[in-house]
């Protein structure tokens, strides 16, 4: 059993010399443990022996030899030894011992706190490579769980160095591409992408993160033995003490499935929107036919009108659907260019809106000239869509205003109203698709649409180099910001 106290083994052949050395020790509080052999010194040093003061010269075995089997040997390798002599004391014979594992060497007669202080430094050795042990144990167990769990994880997981060379890539990595793996361990990005151009975005990704030490967000394509597959991907920087980036961490995570699932969704509701125009159109088209004969009741007359209304208004989500068919399935939404003048498609636009809204007062400001290249059509949807949210979410008694500015460089439209305010964080999901304005106390008592006439606004301005922006207050109200760069 250890000893609460170091253990030193005092080794020496003479008794004499042997009985000072321990008497020394002992007093300074040290449990010590005697030997006159070096084949004593070998039998009784264990694990649990702290500090051997061996002598150099011995009867049966040399100091030198013994010193080296202690520091060969499992059970005593971490042992110190001091080497103490009153025979061997020439340079060469001490450079001999220290060459042979001795951690110090003394001369004999030696001042007793001169061996009681070297005694001290050297169990504080001890103690301080014990600790460095346990540490670098501790260091290498956590990093084994850090491997074993980043080896296991089951999304991709890539670790780059500040200069773009993989250091690390998990089995999933390889697992999702198959026989077009090419992420192995020291191959920097340029290399990587010279491999597999598939990953051209995902290499831009990893210099904008090395580049600017802030996260990059993307998603990629890869072919795999099962086909394409479709990637989001996380890239986190990590910098050093000087501020440069020195390690890049990337995750992925498989959204193939999902993607698939939303692909199908979209090219569903694609055909579902242009196989019921033509219902739609017969259905709107009698019910107008009724209108113009006449010699109806005033029941039928309100009848009729309600199925046009309805029909409109199906209509209205129809191209909605189409719209955002177009926009998810292609490459945006078609613009057509042409001469005209944004103010005309405005003021028809906010005409529409107040016919259609008779008890409600719309505000028009027009400023500058309003001609450029723009697609009418798709323009006044935009106008539309924004002037029928605002006064289908703001207090019947206030006014809605819509103000458009043209400058040399771009066209601003604004369109404003009071109101209960967009909950702060909905702002940023506002302009996604399938989401409506998320204000649940405006939205009571409102009839709800598909939730796509933001993200069709938002598609519409992007087709023509634009911007669209909002803004939401207690105090200022809500207003949508559009710019659009002349044509």
């Amino acid at each position: 059993m250890p000893s609460s106290s170091p253990i030193i083994l005092n080794v020496n052949d003479d008794l004499a010399s042997r009985y000072v050395t321990s008497r020394v020790l002992s007093l300074a509080g040290f449990q010590v443990l005697e030997a006159g052999t070096g084949g004593e010194t070998l039998a009784l040093a264990d694990e649990h022996t702290d500090l051997v003061i061996l002598d150099v010269r011995l009867p049966d075995l040399s100091g030198l030899e013994v010193c080296r089997r202690l520091k060969s040997s499992p059970r005593t390798r971490n042992a110190l030894v001091l080497h103490l002599s009153a025979q061997a004391v020439g340079a060469a014979e001490r450079a001999q011992g220290l060459a042979h594992g001795a951690d110090a060497y003394l001369v004999a007669p030696v001042d007793p706190e001169e061996l009681v202080a070297q005694v001290h430094a050297l169990l504080r050795l001890r103690r301080a490579e014990r600790e460095v042990r346990v540490l670098s144990d501790q260091v290498q167990q956590q990093r084994r769980l850090l491997d074993l769990a980043m080896s296991a994880a089951a999304d991709p997981i890539a670790l780059y160095d500040g200069d773009g060379m993989l250091i690390f890539a998990n089995h999933a990595v390889a697992a999702s591409r198959g026989s077009h793996h090419v992420h192995v361990p020291g191959r920097n990005m340029d290399a990587l992408r010279t491999l597999d151009p598939q990953l051209e975005p995902y290499a831009l990704s990893l210099e904008a993160a090395r580049r600017t030490g802030q996260v990059q967000r993307g998603r990629v394509t890869l072919s795999s033995d099962q086909g394409p597959r479709h990637f989001e991907y996380t890239m986190s920087p990590a910098a050093g003490p000087s501020g440069a980036v020195e390690a890049v961490i990337a995750t992925g995570r498989d959204i193939t499935e999902v993607r698939n699932a939303e692909d199908f969704r979209e090219q569903f509701l694609g055909i579902l929107g242009h196989d019921l125009r033509n219902p739609l159109n017969a259905l709107s088209m009698s019910a107008q036919q009724l209108q113009r004969q006449g010699e109806m009741t005033q029941r039928q007359k309100v009848f009729t009108e309600r199925i046009l209304i309805s029909a409109e208004r199906m209509d209205r989500m129809i191209r909605q659907l189409l719209d955002f068919a177009r926009a998810r399935l292609g490459a945006g939404l078609p613009v057509v260019r042409s001469r005209c003048d944004l103010f005309d498609v405005v003021r028809g636009a906010v005409d529409e809106s107040s016919a259609s809204h008779p008890h409600r007062e719309v505000r028009l400001e027009l400023l500058g000239d309003g001609r450029g290249d723009w697609d009418a059509d798709r323009l006044e949807q935009v106008v539309g869509n924004l002037v029928s949210n605002a006064l289908k979410f703001s207090p019947p008694d206030t006014p809605v205003r819509v103000v458009a500015e043209a400058t040399a460089k771009e066209a601003l439209l604004r369109v404003h109203n009071l109101g209960v305010p967009i909950p702060e964080d909905q702002l940023p999901h506002l302009f996604a698709a399938w989401r409506r304005a998320g204000r649940s106390e405006r939205e009571q008592g409102v009839s709800a649409g598909l939730g796509l006439g933001l993200y069709i606004t938002e598609q519409i301005v992007r087709a023509h180099g634009g911007t669209v922006q909002v803004t939401s207050t207690e105090a200022k109200g809500t207003t949508f910001t559009v710019r659009l760069p002349r044509g």
